[in-house]
């Protein structure tokens, strides 16, 4: 019986590993077509992938015609509400209101309202030659904008370098990056 519960958990930690398919080489990056996507945000996300590669056996090239491999970018950003970021003290300052035994305190106007943003980026890299598919990669965070960690080129060098620690292993799913 323990050999039956060896030989399952060994097998859920197992990935199928792509390393005899991708071989270093050289490689484009390319952005896929997203009408949604500014292209300020999706040049970001390009560079920190870009970036990324040069920290792995890769070469990035300036152009598709002539790398070995070629890394397709798609990234989306959605508004999924507000949140409140600020002055995270337990005993910050406020002004207190009453109502008979009900009593509220009102914030003291340090903290703001932040839109909450979803990212997802998805990294599909392929051979140039032929277009078959050898890892795609796809991570998401949720951050609010406006500030320092939901900034874009922190947000897209986050999501970037965790897609790369499990490259070449196909990941189970799509990730999700704090």
């Amino acid at each position: 019986m323990y050999v039956l519960l060896f030989a399952a958990a060994a097998a859920l930690v197992q990935f199928p590993v792509a390393g005899s398919v991708v071989k270093p080489g050289t490689i484009a990056i390319v952005a896929a077509d997203s009408p949604t996507t500014s292209p300020a945000i999706t040049k970001t996300f390009m560079d920190a992938v870009q970036r990324t590669l040069l920290r792995t056996p890769f070469l990035p090239l300036p152009h598709a015609n002539h790398s070995l491999y070629v890394a397709k970018v798609e990234t989306s950003q959605t508004q999924r509400g507000v949140v409140r970021s600020g002055n995270d003290e337990l005993n910050r300052p406020g002004m207190a209101a009453g109502l008979g035994s009900l009593s509220l305190t009102l914030p003291s106007g340090k903290d703001q309202l932040h839109g909450l943003i979803v990212t997802r980026l998805k990294v599909t890299e392929s051979l140039r030659r032929d277009s078959r598919v050898v890892w795609t990669g796809q991570a998401t965070t949720v951050r609010a904008s406006g500030t320092r960690t939901g900034d874009p080129s922190v947000v897209a060098a986050a999501l970037s370098d965790t897609l790369r620690t499990w490259f070449p292993r196909q990941l189970p799913g799509p990730l999700s990056v704090p």
